[in-house]
């Protein structure tokens, strides 16, 4: 369905698909319900203030769900948006404002920096409202055809209001030519607020009922793109051809997952791009070109092998969009074909003019003759020729305007800046063109009265009237201006008079002998901006720019073989502090006390297992994690219980001794195995007696964490072997290395190195190290916010000692596998969806916590000894907003923040002491684990059932049993005390009944 409009087209999508996620956001995921009713709510607040069709409302806020929120009540208004940079230097936003002439700004900033009798609406929300009850006056068209409104730099240095309508950008998703847009399509949204591609990242899909996908930390890098790929499963994205330029050359591999990449802004580098199209063979590559007075793009091409050896083409019109070569002495008339001209642009996308500019735009806007009609273009002052096969190409630019960085700057609107600043004789702005032949940033000379203003001081009041993208990288003071013999500045004498001006990239770190991390730092840095670098100064306001910090942490984080976020940069800002933080002391390998290792503190998880036990002041068998196996066949006995003995001695954790002082610490005892050998009588079943023996209690203080039972059944000519390890040193991943470690001492064949404690707890903290846990806190804070325990109902005496109910899945787990990919989730989510219309049918929470464990084996040295490396995250589920993908993207926010220890969520979520297990009481579980599968040479092994119940405080346990090597099952396991058996079995039923359902539909699909 075609609309005229961008707001209904989202309206459309809202009313046919209420529950599809439109818009995430961190851990926030809106449908686009919500997104509908909560645009709606606005506007009417806004129209009750007086905005009307054709008024501009400014809107000031940071990428966020309440930024798409503001911009869809505007339009909703008749009205149209100016998306501003809250960043911008306060002097710029006034004189935008003062452009918009007193139009209404909606910011969560305050109000004091817009100027007295402003109206300002602070909050997206509705909240906070000044000035209301005047009617906005109509700057732009009365009919609602205005849609939004971009600023760029002008010549002066006055900023151009480049008034778009709403066909601009539609035009481009309807029939779309260089992208896949529509119900499938989940987009990432990195561009600019102020910029035009932030139009096409977000009505791309919100159009179509795709999702947008915001990120947070900007500029966009590697690992955040890594992220939007592997968490939010994103599969479209748009970036500056200057930072695609980068990516490629740190980091190619950053781009697997994607379907479709579009650059665009500058010229494209063949090179680059036969560097990706290597890699990532399936990525679909589109190079696009067009100036915001053409909202987004004019031009596409799909990029091809072919197309790398040599200029990458621009291409050819998106729909609804013609694009003429005119001759540059003689605009009327149109070139020939291979004929270099002008570029100029007509059809849907053209904007309406520049605002409160008549005169600029009656310059840039001409009206031509066309095939005996009259053709209303944009000249866009770019040269290209168009050849045969209608394909356009790029030939460079009739004036000085230039691209930097994916922005469009004028050189003589910065040099009319600089010109204004009092001392100033005389400036002139250079180029700092890339390897690509691209604008890599600008340079500006000038000559001062009396050394004053000194370099900091004019870059100081260039801040303040400049956006960021337009301020010079480098500022230079000159004595004096060399002249060509044309008596013209010889911009090129004067770049080589100069100190060195590498550009980012072309220098090698300079770092002699055994360097300091200050050293290493400050040299990459150096590296980067082309001088020398204080290191107790911003590294920013020393040339770094947001492509080069980017740069910057991708290296260092292959120099120190740990992520460095963009966050940490930002906050350190120094090269010193920076380098402090790569230095901050990891914890020192561990030394001896006579009695083995020293003590390493207690992982949270072991904490919540040795401390519960310590305040019931008894040990709990159902803290034990049981494996069992039956033995038939010549068991050469001897030489298992040196195998037991063995795997003791090689895993520190079935030694561990916990000691509590200021904190819990952990150490490796000298404590011998524990192997209880017997001969089964006949006094009981062979199971009974071995699990007797099993869940006799541990004493975690002296080392004595596990043990294994060994019995001979002669009236079967077999052998049970049984262990028993505690939860606090053992989990799910365990298991099969236990087994593998017992299978290896038994046939002679373990190798050496496993870690120990000490190193077990290193690579922990390597890997919390690079994690953003204060930003992480400050995600748990509020995602925990107002979460109320459970409500079972209430328990009725069934007489039943029955713990659990198990189901086997053989039948159903391809069409979940399958259920899952399709949807690009994973099993989890599936039973996330499961676990969560169960709880709901069940009980009379609307808003529940699901526990879900997350292993801490990140590393592949954390993936071989035996231990307790796992935590639990929450995943908060709504009974109204329930689904198989709003269930899917809880589960994935929730993973993202899953370095914070739960321990530690708790107590930033300071839930009320109920006794109970805080912020979840169910856990749900996919156990895909190896096998434990045991093999001994000449012997028979078959593995007994587990019927271990290891999770502390837990009401309820769903577990999906789909590891390689057994047969995949569902079991849901209760505590008495709380669940009856009603509950049980109702929950059970609910989720079997949701997985059934899931492979069915899969099922039908591929039938």
């Amino acid at each position: 369905m075609q609309h005229s409009r961008i707001h209904e087209a989202v309206h459309d999508h809202a009313t046919r698909t209420p529950r599809a996620p439109a818009v995430v956001h961190d851990e926030f995921t809106i449908t686009y319900g919500e997104l509908d009713r909560r645009s709606a709510e606005l506007a009417a607040i806004l129209a009750q203030c007086g905005v009307a069709p054709g008024a501009v409302v400014a809107v000031l806020l940071r990428p966020s769900a309440e930024l798409i929120v503001a911009l869809l009540a505007v339009l909703r208004c008749g009205a149209a948006y100016s998306a501003l940079d809250p960043n911008w230097p306060v002097g710029r936003l006034r004189r935008i404002l003062e452009i918009l002439d007193g139009q209404p700004v909606i910011t969560d900033t305050g109000r004091e920096s817009f100027g007295a009798g402003r109206r300002v609406l602070v909050g997206a929300d509705g909240s906070d409202v000044a000035d209301v009850g005047s009617r906005s006056r109509p700057i732009v068209s009365e009919n609602g055809d205005a849609a939004m409104v971009f600023f760029t730099s002008g010549s002066t240095g006055e900023p151009k209001a480049v008034l778009s309508p709403h066909r601009a950008t539609l035009r481009l998703f309807d029939g779309c030519t260089f992208a896949r847009f529509d119900r499938d399509t989940v987009m990432i949204q990195s561009a600019a607020v102020p910029w035009d591609a932030f139009a096409l990242e977000l009505w791309g899909p919100l159009t179509t009922g795709g999702s947008a996908v915001l990120v947070t930390a900007r500029p966009l890098t590697p690992d955040g793109l890594r992220h939007a790929i592997g968490v939010h499963r994103a599969n479209t994205a748009f970036m500056t051809t200057s930072l695609f330029h980068l990516f490629i050359e740190e980091d190619v591999n950053a781009f697997t997952g994607l379907r479709t990449l579009i650059v665009g802004g500058e010229r494209l580098s063949a090179r680059h791009a036969g560097e990706l199209l290597a890699a990532q063979p399936d990525l679909r590559l589109v190079n696009g070109y067009g100036p915001v007075e053409s909202a987004v793009f004019a031009l596409t091409h799909d990029v091809r092998p072919a197309d790398t050896t040599g200029e990458v083409p621009l291409g050819r019109p998106v729909p609804r969009t013609e694009v003429l070569i005119t001759r540059p002495d003689a605009p009327d008339r149109l070139c020939a074909e291979g004929e270099t001209g002008e570029i100029c642009v007509a059809g849907d996308g053209l904007a309406v003019g520049y605002l409160g500019d008549p005169a600029l735009t009656a310059a840039k806007f001409h009206t031509i003759p066309v095939d005996g009609s009259s053709l209303r273009v944009y000249r866009t002052g770019d040269l290209g020729r168009r050849t045969a096969d209608g394909v356009v190409h790029f030939h460079g630019r009739l004036d000085r305007q230039v691209k930097v960085r994916g922005n469009r700057i004028e050189p003589a609107g910065v040099e009319s800046a600089a010109a204004a600043v009092p001392g100033v004789r005389r400036c002139v702005v250079a180029v700092r063109p890339d390897d690509t032949g691209n604008a890599d940033g600008l340079q500006l000379f000038y000559l001062a009265t009396g050394g004053r203003p000194t370099v900091a001081e004019l870059e100081a009041r260039l801040r303040a009237v400049l956006p960021s993208f337009a301020v010079p990288d480098r500022i230079v003071a000159v004595d004096r201006f060399p002249l060509s013999p044309t008596g013209k500045v010889d911009v090129n004498a004067l770049v080589a008079e100069s100190p060195a001006t590498s550009r980012d990239g072309d220098r090698q770190p300079e770092v002699t002998g055994v360097a300091s991390t200050v050293e290493v730092v400050a040299a990459e840095v150096a590296a980067l901006v082309g001088n020398a670098v204080d290191k107790t100064l911003s590294v920013f306001a020393q040339g770094l720019t947001s492509m080069s910090a980017v740069r910057l942490c991708s290296r260092l984080g292959k120099r120190f073989g740990r992520v460095v976020p963009i966050s940490r940069l930002m906050s350190a800002g120094t090269v010193t502090k920076l380098a402090a933080w790569l230095d901050e002391p990891r914890p020192p390998t561990a030394a001896s006390d006579g009695h083995g290792p020293a003590g390493v503190p207690a992982t949270p998880m072991q904490q919540s297992f040795v401390l519960h036990e310590m305040r019931l002041r008894s040990a709990s068998p159902a803290n034990h994690c049981v494996l069992r196996w039956r033995l038939t066949g010549p068991v050469d006995e001897e030489r298992l219980v040196a195998a037991l003995s063995a795997v003791h001695r090689r895993h520190d954790a079935l030694r561990a001794a916990f000691e509590l002082g200021d904190e819990l610490t952990v150490r490796a005892s000298e404590e011998d195995t524990e192997i209880i050998r017997f001969e089964v009588d006949d006094g009981g079943p062979a199971r009974t007696q071995v699990l007797e023996r099993l869940h006799r209690p541990f004493d975690l203080m002296s080392g004595r964490v596990w043990r294994a039972v060994l019995a001979r059944d002669s009236s079967r000519e077999c052998w049970e072997l049984g262990v028993a390890v505690h939860h606090a040193v053992f989990d799910g991943w365990s298991e099969h290395v236990l087994a593998h470690e017992i299978s290896a001492a038994y046939a002679g064949t373990a190798e050496p190195g496993v870690p120990d404690l000490a190193a077990t707890y290193r690579s922990l903290v390597d890997v919390a190290s690079a994690a953003d846990l204060a930003g992480q806190a400050g995600y748990w804070t509020g995602a925990t916010a107002g979460l109320t325990p459970i409500v079972w109902p209430p328990a009725a005496a069934d007489g039943s000692g029955a713990r659990w109910l198990e189901f086997p899945l053989d039948d159903e787990m391809d069409g979940i596998r399958a259920r899952a990919a399709q949807s690009g989730t994973t099993v989890l989510a599936v039973l996330l969806d499961a676990v969560g219309r169960a709880l709901f049918d069940a009980t009379a929470n609307d808003d529940v916590g699901v526990g879900v464990p997350v292993s801490l084996r990140v590393t592949e040295p954390l993936q071989r000894p035996v231990g307790c490396l796992v935590d639990t995250v929450c995943v908060r589920l709504h009974r109204e907003r329930h689904g198989p993908r709003t269930a899917a993207a809880a589960a994935a926010v929730a993973m993202t923040h899953a370095d914070l220890p739960f321990a530690e969520v708790v107590r930033l979520a300071r839930p009320p002491r109920t006794g109970r297990h805080p912020l979840y009481q169910v856990i749900a579980a996919v156990q895909d684990s190896p096998a434990p599968c045991l093999r001994l040479p000449g012997v028979t092994v078959h593995q007994d059932a587990k019927d271990d119940l290891p999770w502390t405080d837990i009401e309820l346990v769903v577990e999906l049993f789909c590891g390689d090597g057994e047969a995949p099952r569902l079991r849901v396991s209760r505590d008495p005390r709380v669940v009856d058996l009603a509950t049980l079995r109702a929950v059970a039923a609910g989720v079997r009944h949701v997985l059934h359902a899931r492979a069915e539909v899969v099922a039908e699909v591929g039938a």
